[in-house]
């Protein structure tokens, strides 16, 4: 889900304001466990690219299953698979595969599958195989990587899908591949800034811009009975701490100056801002262009701190605006932004935070206001004067 939010913050004279899905499948002949996966991702660890929503050869997750047989007087849980390592290969369609293959037991009723991509990630967490229930080591963000994938809770019921009087009976969906769909347990982050049509004629030059108070370690917790929710994984499922700071570098893509465009912005390395034409102060209206500053930074889902807080995640910035020797410094705090791209700062905001699976799209508009002059002239005061002379 793509959330956009805009902020303006307007301050004395110069104001600042601020899923594809695709499935892969594995054909068996003979009636092993084969999985299959839709999928989003963003992470770095493996083949997949941040940002996209597409697995890739190399990339891989680990499954957890079991399956419960319910004809004795006490049903009988066991384990199938325990951190067993699923990895894709081949391009286009691919095919996912494993070693040591399980079997379907036709004496069950059920199987229920669990899965965590990249499967490093599942093997260095704690995850039940027969419950899903998942506690994480903490795992600091760097801003273009660390990413999760964490499944939906499957379970295959036997003859799932057949008609029971049907002869011979086939087993748990004709021993068809096992479909997982993957979630994002991180969220994405992009910040673009955009000058009004007021700065026509003046060139506004990012000098230094930053994430502020984003916590960057967080520690995943999924308990059994969260997949039963819509969506499962939420903010308070992560415990975020450790407030750090991120800037452009940091990104799934970096982003640098315009000068030394592979250093850091910075003065004497600006980054020129673009003009949004269609920017109306007064109605809200589409963008018609921005300059990304941040691509695809990926953090740990948290709540953002209210407005002015000490602590609370802010974007802080400084710009130059034409041949004004002033060097602007403000910050636009992240609890501000709300959904409507105008002056008015109280507009409803849609999310207190960083939420799981959500890319946030955050706009800043720089706008200011010119000093101008004109000009007239005093008309001559008329004095008269008078002295009289005699001799």
């Amino acid at each position: 889900m793509r959330m956009k939010k805009i902020m303006i913050l307007a301050v004395a004279a110069v104001a600042l304001a601020a899923c594809s899905r695709t499935f892969e499948t594995q054909e068996v002949s003979e009636p092993q466990i084969g999985f299959g996966s839709w999928g989003s991702n963003l992470t770095k660890a493996e083949a997949r690219i941040q940002g996209t929503s597409d697995f890739l050869a190399g990339d891989t997750f680990a499954v957890y299953g079991s399956k419960t047989d319910t004809d004795p007087a006490t049903p009988v849980t066991t384990t199938v698979f325990d951190d067993v390592v699923v990895t894709a290969s081949g391009s286009g369609t691919l095919t996912w595969d494993y070693a040591d293959h399980r079997f379907w037991d036709s004496s069950a009723e059920s199987y229920t599958f669990y899965a965590v991509s990249p499967s490093a990630y599942g093997i260095s967490a704690t995850v039940n195989p027969q419950t899903g229930a998942i506690a994480s080591a903490s795992t600091v963000f760097a801003g273009n990587n660390n990413d999760v994938l964490i499944a939906e809770k499957k379970t295959v019921l036997k003859d799932d899908g057949v008609d029971p009087a049907e002869t011979p009976l086939t087993y748990f969906n004709s021993y068809g591949t096992v479909e997982l769909m993957f979630h994002h347990a991180a969220s994405l982050v992009d910040v673009k800034v955009k000058k009004s049509p007021n700065l026509t004629a003046s060139a506004v030059k990012i000098s230094a811009i930053s994430l502020v108070n984003i916590n960057t370690t967080g520690t995943l917790n999924i308990a059994t009975g969260d997949y039963a929710n819509t969506p499962f994984i939420t903010i308070a499922s992560w415990t975020s701490s450790v407030p750090g700071t991120y800037v452009p570098a940091n990104g799934v893509t970096p982003v640098y100056g315009d000068t030394s465009t592979s250093a850091d912005i910075a003065v004497g390395n600006e980054k020129v801002i673009a003009e949004d034409t269609a920017f109306n102060a007064a109605a809200p209206t589409t963008p018609a262009a921005s300059t990304t500053l941040f691509n695809n930074l990926i953090v740990v889902p948290q709540t953002f701190g209210a407005s002015g807080g000490a602590g609370s995640q802010k974007i802080s910035l400084s710009y130059t605006l034409g041949t004004d020797p002033t060097t602007y410094t403000r910050e636009a705090y992240l609890a501000d932004f709300d959904l409507v791209d105008d002056a008015d700062q109280d507009d409803e905001t849609a999310d207190t935070g960083f939420q799981p699976g959500k890319h946030y799209i955050l706009y800043i508009t720089i706008d200011a206001h010119e000093i101008m002059f004109s000009a007239d002239i005093a008309d001559w005061t008329d004095v008269t004067g008078y002295h009289y002379i005699i001799n």
